[in-house]
């Protein structure tokens, strides 16, 4: 909003009236006529004053409204907004038409009947005051919606609003003055190309103080203006307070990429957001918010790996905060097949974290179990030592569920193994969910898993022997199982695009993207030792492969944002549906409760022509963290 301050009311005005004065010769150089809505008050005097004595404005081909009116009073009161206008402007001029709001007609009949004249062509000026409680036109702060469904409605005034009828002389009582009206709504007001915005007098200072530092809320409904790409502010030095508050970097606007809403951020202690209407928001660069993402499958970042048993509390709570500024706001540390004891010592660890930092208990959201109960052969078993592949066993479980607290929510096992379908239906029964993975299970052992619960397909393409039939085999089962979700690793190097493509297609809202990211996320691009005493090779790409394996992937090295990213800098999937992917649907997958979930959000950036996420905020539980 631009902010015009003059020393008097006559300047003010004066000024207002030249700049829609250029405005309308503008528009009419494009356009055979112009249409433009017109407040009614003692405010715009000086205002209206200057249009009625413009000699170059052609009003034979300007098309009037105004923006509210009394319900009931009769056709002759003076204080009527239609007549207020007839005397200051209407009825000196000859205008093409000037369509006037009736309030003795019955609300509903009149308000479709102006619907209907404005939505007859776009609004091109808006000429507004603001109201002592922060209204425009009668939109008071208790009738106030900023993405209003309506274009005109009835109102009931706000006893504040009827005290500013008095003092500004058009009532001698509050008594007299009406306690409904009909008002043109914000959407309506906003929906034009330009606003010229008149507000003199002392008794406005709080409201324009308000307007132009306070949060953009309902609260103040004029503050709505400030999101208006074309609007100018003309006041007095009565009405205008020197004293500013700085800009708050916790107050923005964006866009909801999933539904495409847009909402208004003010950011505190915690997180407020309104709703606003979409069609007075002209900003390419506007940014853009989702909920938080959810990785089923992490095994390491930024240096630290879950799976070793040094690891502290410390290095979980580096890594949780690693994870945030990528955008995941909850995440499921995994851990790999390995030795009983050393399992049981990284589960406490991790329970001990949660209880002592805050931030890591509400960001993890269980623990995934990779392993041990998966396939021993080569190919299926992936990097997981075989030495310490095991047979199901509950009771295995029970003792490492009981090192984590009850932490443990998701298990990937081989069905084909020997009592694989009483595991799963005993982890089903105690909350835990069933994936399969690591594993060659024929079409048989799959339907029968599934049968007992087992709902997901862990890194779906991935730790499957390199030789397969071509059909049937393991892929084209668990595609063609309905029930199953999927989740791939979709960062370009553990399945190819078609691949990916396909996939997509065929399981559509039962695809869950996980990283499956390592330790080496994060880290610059290199050559590095694992824990298990390989040696591996980051590329600058984040491809991560074994130094002595010809190009074998030694794991993944990005990000679930990037994953994101891949998908549709590729053009595999829409924006929408692969944020999706990673976040609203694995969080369902998981049963995460909606409560606990809508006030995880990032808020990122992302243009057309670079289509790297830029992530600036994250907000967990409604409370600002990065």
């Amino acid at each position: 909003m631009k902010v015009n301050v003059f020393d008097s009311r006559e300047e003010m005005g004066k000024a207002a009236g030249k700049a829609v004065e250029k405005k309308i010769l503008d528009i009419l150089v494009e356009k055979e006529n112009v249409r433009i809505i017109f407040a009614a008050a003692p405010s715009q005097d000086e205002f209206l004053a200057y249009l009625n004595d413009s000699k170059i404005i052609p009003w034979d081909r300007v098309v009037a409204f105004h923006m509210d009116e009394y319900v009931d009073l009769s056709e002759d009161s003076p204080a009527l907004f239609s007549n207020f206008l007839r005397r200051k402007l209407f009825n000196k001029l000859p205008f093409k038409k000037v369509h006037l709001i009736e309030g003795q007609q019955l609300p509903e009949d009149e308000c479709k009947r102006y619907s209907d004249l404005l939505q007859e062509a776009p609004i091109d000026i808006v000429c507004m005051g603001i109201g002592e409680n922060g209204h425009i036109a009668f939109n008071d702060p208790s009738v106030a919606d900023f993405d209003d469904p309506e274009i005109i409605k009835k109102v009931e005034l706000e006893p504040s609003c009827r005290v500013q009828q008095v003092n500004d002389g058009c009532f001698l009582t509050m008594d007299e003055v009406p306690t409904h009206a009909l008002t043109l709504t914000i959407p309506t007001l906003l929906q034009t190309e330009y606003i010229c915005c008149v507000v003199p007098g002392e008794n406005k200072r709080v409201a324009v103080h308000r307007a132009l530092n306070g949060t953009i809320h309902t609260e103040c409904p004029a503050s709505i203006l400030r999101l208006h790409p074309n609007c100018d502010l003309y006041t007095d030095r009565d009405a205008f307070s020197e004293s500013t508050e700085p800009e708050d970097p916790n107050q923005f606007l964006a866009k909801d990429c999933l539904s495409e809403d847009h909402y208004f951020f003010q950011l505190d202690d915690k997180i407020n957001k309104i709703k606003i209407g979409a069609s007075y928001i002209h900003n390419p660069e506007i940014a853009y918010f989702g909920p938080g993402l959810v990785d089923l499958q992490v095994n390491g970042v930024n240096g630290i790996d879950f799976n070793e048993t040094n690891i502290s509390v410390e290095d979980i709570e580096k890594s949780t905060r690693f994870l945030l500024g990528k955008g995941v706001t909850t995440f499921f540390p995994t851990l790999i097949t390995n030795e009983k004891q050393a399992i049981i010592t990284i589960l406490k660890t991790f329970l001990k974290a949660c209880e002592e930092i805050p931030i890591v208990g509400t960001c993890i959201g269980g623990i995934h179990l990779e392993g041990p109960f998966i396939s021993h052969l080569d190919g299926a078993r992936g990097a997981h030592d075989q030495k310490l592949i095991q047979k199901p066993s509950w009771d295995l479980i029970a003792e490492f569920q009981e090192a984590s607290g009850g932490m443990i929510k998701l298990i990937t096992l081989a069905p084909e193994r020997e009592d694989s379908s009483n595991l799963i239906k005993k982890c089903v029964e105690n909350g835990i969910k069933v994936a399969i993975g690591h594993s060659i299970a024929n079409k048989e052992a799959l339907i029968k898993a599934c049968e007992s619960g087992a709902g997901l397909v862990t890194h779906f393409g991935n730790a499957i022997p390199l030789m397969l039939p071509r059909h049937p085999n393991i892929l084209w089962d668990q595609l063609a199982i309905d029930s199953l979700f999927v989740s791939l690793i979709a960062d370009g190097f553990h399945l190819d695009d078609s691949v990916l493509k396909v996939i997509l297609k065929v399981k559509d809202e039962k695809v869950i993207l996980v990283s499956d990211t390592t330790k080496f996320c994060g880290m610059p691009p290199g050559e590095y030792k694992t824990h298990i005493g390989d040696k591996v090779i980051l590329e600058q790409n984040g491809r991560l492969s074994l130094k002595s394996g010809n190009g074998l992937l030694a794991g993944a090295s990005l990000s679930l944002l990037e994953d994101v990213q891949h998908l549709i800098q590729n053009g595999l999937i829409g924006f929408a549906q692969a944020w999706k992917m990673g976040s609203v649907i694995p969080a369902f997958y998981m049963e995460i409760p909606p409560t606990q979930f809508e006030d995880d959000l990032v808020v990122f950036h992302i243009s057309p022509t670079n289509p790297e996420i830029q992530v600036f905020k994250v907000i967990k539980t409604g409370i600002p963290v990065f």
